[in-house]
């Protein structure tokens, strides 16, 4: 990126990696980071109270009268409509404790508690963003109201991960040209930040000084060309021991609904994990973790409980209650990856990541 700037994504418990260890490597890391992204307020609050200083911009929505009246510091907030913006304008932010509101019969906001927004545009999502023909109505706005700082403007990509690059492109040039308009009318504008992981391979043609930086920067991505070229290694794994085994003979069956029925003689075990601690309910019979430290590929019998799932054993030497188990594997190419297993789901890495519950201890390892 240019400037080497990358943005963070920490929303949604950093795509389900444990908001607070990452953000805690990330603000100790050498790295040249301009602001950690999140999605909601609450994940603002989440990690002030927890003493990160990083500064922090909130892209998903939030409400007018909250913005107006938020306390949080060194927070931006992203303006997803013109409705939003209009709002906003109505609301008349509070003065710091101890000022005097009234000057000259004015309502005055000094400049250190103006609220910092990023406007977003929408060049072709059609989700989020004020529309093309709006920015005029919206710099009026902006320039009008005095308790306002654009901080910074953004879009998203939609398709930038289609072999077919023209609708990207065509994104792309409207953004480059909105870029132009705005640094011309507010010069101290600090940020233009337009990506997604896929859209940073167009970076040298996107006027931006910032990149957002989502599921790529845990090594993932839904594009297996994108993640070889950018050598993309996935940092999480999920570990859990064993909680039983028992040996089945030829005929009998497993878990809810007799689903699976033994085809002969087999050692089975339980696993401490279901569809509550994110080992998704499609992962019924099919499916596999790894087991002991030869981390033998064990298939999933039967349906996946809430808080249990049955796996075949009888390839493991010498199973016992207490032998280390790999739910999910950090290489991509084992049969119980995160990509693997959003494969074998119908879905999307994205989706296995995000669902891992985040009351499971987060271990951080070196």
């Amino acid at each position: 990126m240019p400037g080497n700037q990358i943005a963070p994504v920490l929303k949604s418990n950093a795509y389900g990696h444990g908001l607070f260890e990452v953000a805690r490597i990330l603000e100790h890391s050498d790295h040249n980071i301009p602001f950690f992204v999140v999605d909601s307020y609450f994940e603002a609050v989440a990690l002030r109270a927890e003493g990160f200083q990083t500064p922090l911009v909130i892209m998903g929505y939030t409400r007018p009268s909250i913005i107006a009246h938020s306390s949080l510091k060194n927070t931006a907030f992203t303006i997803t409509s013109m409705e939003v913006l209009r709002r906003f304008s109505a609301e008349k932010p509070q003065a710091p404790e101890g000022y005097d509101e009234e000057v000259h019969g004015k309502y005055h906001i000094p400049h250190s508690h103006r609220i910092r927004i990023h406007l977003k545009i929408d060049t072709g999502m059609r989700r989020q963003g004020i529309l093309p023909d709006e920015i005029n109505e919206a710099e009026s706005i902006i320039k009008g109201n005095e308790c306002l700082v654009l901080e910074g403007i953004c879009t998203h990509f939609c398709d930038s991960d289609d072999p077919d690059e023209s609708f990207t492109e065509g994104q792309i040039g409207l953004w480059n040209r909105i870029v132009k308009q705005f640094r011309s009318s507010f010069p101290h504008l600090k940020y233009t930040h337009a990506s997604a992981t896929d859209g940073l391979r167009f970076s040298e043609d996107i006027e931006a000084n910032v990149g957002r930086l989502g599921i790529g920067l845990y090594g993932l991505s839904d594009n297996a060309a994108l993640g070889a070229r950018l050598k993309l290694q996935p940092v999480l794994s999920m570990k859990t021991i064993l909680t039983g085994v028992k040996h089945l003979k030829a005929g009998e069956t497993i878990g809810y609904g007799n689903t699976y029925e033994a085809v002969g003689d087999m050692v089975i075990s339980t696993i401490p994990v279901g569809y509550f601690e994110g080992l998704d309910r499609r992962m019924s019979s099919n499916g596999f973790v790894q087991v002991g430290t030869d981390n033998v590929p064990c298939e999933i019998l039967g349906r996946v409980s809430m808080n249990i799932s049955s796996i075949d054993v009888t390839k493991v030497k010498d199973p016992i209650i207490g032998t280390s188990v790999t739910v999910i594997s950090y290489k991509a190419d084992d049969s119980n990856s995160i990509q693997t297993i959003a494969k074998l789901c119908g879905t999307i890495p994205y989706e296995v990541a995000v669902k891992i519950p985040a009351h499971l201890k987060r271990v951080v390892v070196d």
